[in-house]
């Protein structure tokens, strides 16, 4: 079903429920009303009754026996009763067939001033009226014609409202919900004109501070990020590409020339040289475009790991590589400090080995390597005084295959520094690069004690 649909029943079904509940109080209140005004309207005439007849009576002993039964007063089936202390009937002014039933009212007024209740469809009331130290029980009844009336022609009015109210309540529901979500139909227009090829197309934010505006900012904020993503893809693909196509290149031509010109052993071995060391820069390369992608796909699993622990490794590693390099490690740790974080040994691994080749390929000089924890972080500080990155390098040192101008010569793919960020954003820590022409450069770790991650 369709917001605006599913809205408009929503929206009628309470505004009727509001309506019919508000017209109920209407009906109900003017029926206590009348009642309450016509029981009045009996008691007046009761007490007129007691007034005009029974502060008569001693004109003669049989004065209710002559009075002539007529009607006294002018309501509908009116009828007046008169019952002395004994119960007896002394007066009516109709022929009275509920004679016993009236009498059995008239111990309910023993704790109240007055007693009123229904017959039929005659409305009646009872008090007690004293006079000359003698008691007489005077009932009036009637039938509220006109105030029944009254309320059957506020029942129609009632009536006749809800229906037209409920059909504006539909009408104004439906253009309500059109005009409210209006503002989501336009964005859907013109998100399905945005596409990969258009991602720089950006959904209007309206006014900026009501709940729409906010759904289209955080969508702009999706597309900003997308943007980049798909920037970032082709120029990833871009330089991939490049970066193979070079190696594989070279391969090709040294064994294509190979093969048509050299003619001894020596030569083809030379060839077949060359060729192994292209395809060992294609392996490479390889190997390091599948582990940026493993780290990105999200798979992996985190366990306890020792920080110290995937350091000393990774230092053993680049000893190995780079053999007689001095890679002095200094702990900086306080006593009650754990070297424990959440993560992923191998990873952890690969990315101190990143900093620390790095280090020893841009750099003849002993590397000092550096382990502090305190307040609950494990930071890896790596410090070299090789050739540094320039300035206009530094913000897209940590893009892949994306290498500083001042490292020709040296052998690499810019992979290893975008394979470490990622792993640190894996770990939830921070990467931090200092470094100067020339004086060489600071990389930092941070990592979250295994106590502080969530």
């Amino acid at each position: 079903m369709l917001i605006r649909n599913r809205l408009t029943i929503i929206f009628t079904l309470l505004a009727t429920a509001i309506q019919i509940t508000l017209s109920l109080l209407v009906w109900y209140f003017y029926s206590v009303y009348r009642q309450e005004e016509f029981y009045s309207r009996l008691e007046g005439k009761a007490r007129v009754t007691g007034r005009v007849l029974i502060s008569r009576r001693h004109l003669h002993d049989d004065f209710f026996k002559n009075m002539v039964r007529t009607d006294l007063l002018t309501i509908v089936e009116e009828q007046i009763s008169i019952y002395d202390d004994r119960h007896n009937l002394v007066f009516t002014n109709r022929t009275l067939k509920e004679s016993d039933y009236y009498k059995e009212k008239i111990p309910l007024l023993d704790t109240a001033s007055l007693f009123e209740f229904k017959s039929g469809h005659l409305e009646s009331i009872v008090i007690p009226y004293r006079d000359r130290g003698q008691l007489f029980y005077i009932f009036a009844s009637g039938y509220d014609r006109i105030g029944l009336a009254k309320l059957a022609t506020l029942q129609q009015i009632l009536l006749l409202a809800n229906l037209l109210g409920f059909t504006l309540i539909v009408l104004a529901g439906w253009y309500f919900s059109g005009r409210v979500l209006k503002p989501i139909s336009q964005i859907v227009d013109e998100v399905e004109q945005i596409t990969a090829t258009h991602l720089h197309k950006r959904v209007n934010e309206g006014n900026r501070r009501d709940e729409i505006a906010q759904l289209a900012m955080t969508f702009n904020q999706m597309l900003f990020r997308l943007e980049d993503s798909f920037v970032s893809q082709r120029s990833f693909v871009s330089h991939a590409s490049h970066e193979l196509r070079t190696p594989l290149t070279n391969t090709l031509g040294t064994l294509e020339t190979s093969l048509r010109y050299d003619k001894n052993p020596g030569d083809w071995r030379d060839s077949m040289e060359v060729a192994v060391e292209e395809l060992k820069k294609v392996i490479g390369l390889t190997n390091g475009l599948l582990g940026l992608a493993k780290v990105t796909d999200g798979t992996v699993s985190l366990t306890a790991v020792q920080v110290d622990d995937c350091l000393l490794t990774a230092i053993g590693q680049v000893q190995t590589k780079y053999p007689g390099r001095h890679l002095p490690l200094q702990f900086m740790t306080d006593e009650d400090e754990s070297l424990t974080v959440k993560g992923s040994a191998t990873l952890l691994t690969t990315a101190f080995l990143n900093v620390l080749d790095n280090a020893c390929k841009y750099s003849s000089e002993p590397v000092a390597v550096q382990l502090k924890a305190s307040e609950g972080q494990i930071t890896v500080v790596v410090t070299d005084k090789g050739r540094g990155i320039a300035e206009i390098d530094t913000t897209h040192i940590l893009s892949p295959l994306y290498r500083g101008k001042n490292v020709e010569g040296v052998p690499g793919y810019g992979i290893g520094l975008a394979i470490t960020q990622k792993i640190v954003d894996l770990h939830l820590g921070t990467l931090q690069i200092t470094s100067s022409i020339n004086q060489g450069t600071s990389v930092s770790i941070s990592l979250p004690g295994n106590g502080y991650i969530t």
